[in-house]
């Protein structure tokens, strides 16, 4: 079949199809051809072509305002858009759910007297659920475009459609941006593009829907990936029930605060980094079930890139459309501790016995890396990686706070155990680490450890400025000459030593013992093992001021140290 040589517009009208639109109501036009031509590709979609862009979207509002299903409509670019606000508006009033798709120039075009152009993007903001932008293909570049700008366009085109549906219906706009040329012909390619379906229930979900995933859940080898929640006791519970079956492993991060779900399931990138290519090929999951916010695990998120899952399952309320893995199929807005009853429920009434080794495959590799990480630990240089092994070992932890940077990432490489684990993770800057933890630590009634880098106890050191910090609050700095994460991160770990220092570790920072000291903070320096002892017990006594542990390590060896634990061989003697 003749189609578009534009991937995007075909992307675009395979969507539209799959997510059960199936009326459009176009206009003419040249920039939005490619559109066109894809749109009568589609046989699944009814099309009706109306020249005057104000009339065709009342039609399009009517349509949809009958059939109770979502319509859409195309034009060119231009003012052609500017005519359909009149529908638009009165569809967001109606919860009426209108496809808008405008052609645009590509955004370098626009405000550059080029004809038909204005300023599209956002023009319905304040009258549509939600506007979304694609981008323009290059000239010539159609066929070898990226594969990460495609799963954008196929993440955008499915959020935005889930939106229009969603909640009170209403209309959202696609912006198409589209570069020369324009009426270009190829043979149409099959494709399947990934189409995001939503599960909405605010308690229970439906029974036809429940045993369907069910069903796929017990035949499945399944991941539970788990990013920072809040501590949730009839959470713990639902991940204990759900992770009791054979064919589940939890990949959890301690800031995720799920006490205990499977025997190391903190565990993340210890073991990731110890598995070969077979294993990964061979423990690649089926279906991952993920919840939480934002994770701190590079290597997951890689792994699951590049071993994608059949399908992945995202549990919970959220305010925007994530798609981290680049394998969502489906968003259920619902609590994930109803999720997992529910779940758990539907799997035993279909009565079938779930056979599976998956876990345990799981479980014989995190063995092996817990005993190479142990060795590799007790055989290492005083560094980050020594003195945090220490204090996660021996300081008795109640509500830990991290800040960003390499302490969170060491937390997830060193078992521990706490009442609670914070972390700034929504954006992740170090802004404010320290006063977060202040904040929280004279709401709990416990004890309260702040667990700093020292960049990101600087930045924020004006929170330890007030006369009344809780005496009982303890905090544990590494010092090792600012920055030491950008002495490790991929995107900053081979520039040159003397525009790495300057620029980015910041070497000559401010002496932290004074200015703690200065805001009547007890303070203790400890630069080698033996003196790290004795700080981790004088840290643990009581006493009438809030205590400082200072650590101090060097900066190089330290990230020389880190690599290592990620590159070392795999040792089980």
């Amino acid at each position: 079949m003749i189609n578009t040589s534009n991937i995007y517009c075909r992307q675009i009208v395979e969507l539209l199809s799959a997510h059960g639109v199936h009326t459009a109501y176009c206009s003419p036009g040249s920039r939005n051809a490619p559109l066109l031509i894809a749109l009568d590709a589609e046989d699944a979609i009814a099309k009706h072509v109306v020249i005057d862009e104000r009339s065709s979207a009342f039609q399009a509002y009517g349509c949809a305002l009958v059939k109770q299903a979502p319509v859409a409509l195309v034009c060119t670019s231009g003012t052609a858009l500017l005519d359909y606000s009149p529908a638009v508006a009165e569809a967001y009033y109606s919860g009426v759910p209108l496809i808008v798709i405008s052609a645009d120039r590509p955004r370098e075009w626009i405000d550059q007297d080029d004809s038909q152009t204005i300023r599209q993007f956002g023009v319905l903001s304040h009258i549509v659920k939600g506007s979304y932008d694609v981008r323009a293909i290059p000239e010539g570049r159609d066929r070898e475009f990226s594969d990460e700008v495609l799963w954008t366009v196929n993440r955008t085109v499915n959020e935005a459609l889930l939106k229009a549906k969603e909640g009170k219906p209403g209309p959202v706009h696609i912006n198409v941006q589209l570069a020369d040329p324009l009426g270009e012909m190829s043979d149409s390619m099959i494709s399947k593009e990934r189409c995001v379906s939503m599960i909405s229930s605010s308690e229970s979900l439906p029974q036809t829907v429940l045993k369907n995933l069910a069903s796929e859940f017990a035949g499945a080898k399944v991941m539970l990936v788990a990013g920072f929640c809040a501590p949730d006791h009839n959470l713990d519970k639902g991940v204990r029930m759900i992770s009791s079956y054979p064919n589940v492993v939890v990949m959890a991060e301690t800031v995720a605060n799920l006490h205990d779900p499977q025997p190391m399931s903190t565990m993340i990138d210890s073991v990731l980094c110890d598995m070969s290519e077979e294993d990964k090929k061979r423990l690649r999951p089926d279906i991952v079930i993920s919840l939480g916010g934002a994770l701190v695990s590079r290597m997951l998120k890689q792994y699951l890139r590049d071993y994608p899952p059949r399908r992945q399952w995202s549990l919970g309320h959220s305010n925007y459309f994530c798609d981290c893995f680049k394998s969502l199929t489906d968003k259920i807005d619902i609590d994930p501790d109803s999720f997992f009853r529910q779940l758990c429920g539907g799997v035993r009434k279909l009565r079938m016995e779930i056979n599976s080794d998956y876990f345990s495959s799981w479980r014989e590799l995190r063995e092996r890396s817990a005993l190479s990480a142990k060795e590799y630990i007790r055989n290492a240089g005083w560094s980050d990686l020594k003195a945090l092994d220490y204090i996660f070992s021996n300081f008795k932890f109640d509500n830990i706070f991290l800040s960003n940077g390499t302490v969170v990432r060491y937390s997830q490489l060193l078992p521990h155990s706490c009442h609670a684990e914070y972390c700034n993770r929504g954006v992740s800057g170090i802004d404010g680490c320290t006063s977060t933890a202040v904040g929280g630590a004279w709401e709990y009634s416990g004890q309260t450890c702040l667990i700093s880098g020292d960049m990101s106890w600087l930045y924020d050191s004006g929170a330890s400025a007030l006369d009344y910090l809780p005496y009982d609050m303890r905090m544990i700095v590494v010092d090792n000459s600012g920055g030491g994460i950008f002495r490790f991160i991929k995107s900053t770990s081979r520039i040159p030593e003397k525009i790495l220092s300057r620029y980015f570790c910041i070497e000559d920072l401010p002496d932290i013992a004074d200015i703690a000291a200065a805001y009547s903070i007890d303070v203790m320096v400890v630069e080698n093992m033996k003196s790290l002892e004795k700080g981790v017990e004088w840290l643990s006594e009581d006493s009438v001021f809030p205590r400082m542990l200072i650590v101090r390590t060097p900066a190089e060896e330290s990230a020389g140290i880190l690599s290592g634990y990620f590159s070392k061989a795999t040792k089980t003697s």
